[in-house]
């Protein structure tokens, strides 16, 4: 887990971020956003079109309450599916 990183692209196997004004491109399998309190899709329709596998979980699923333990598990069930 990292602070202060600028999520600069996603790409198939790839993430661009920047930390500390320093790019870093890292090989990546799965991409987790976990940000904010209120549901914010504005990529999932962007992912879909690309032909990306998306999954809404957490807060983004259902922003009733701040629950970690939800989100948590939903990912963690999410994981044992592949």
């Amino acid at each position: 887990m990292l602070g202060g990183v600028v999520y600069l692209s996603i790409k198939p196997g790839r993430l661009l971020i920047s930390v500390d004004d320093r790019e870093q491109l890292l090989e990546v399998d799965n991409v987790i956003v976990c940000a904010g309190q209120e549901p914010f899709r504005d990529l999932l329709e962007p992912l879909k079109a690309a032909g990306l596998l998306v999954h809404v979980i957490g807060g983004a699923d259902v922003a009733r309450e701040l629950d970690a333990r939800r989100a948590i598990d939903q990912g963690y069930r999410l994981a044992l599916t592949f």
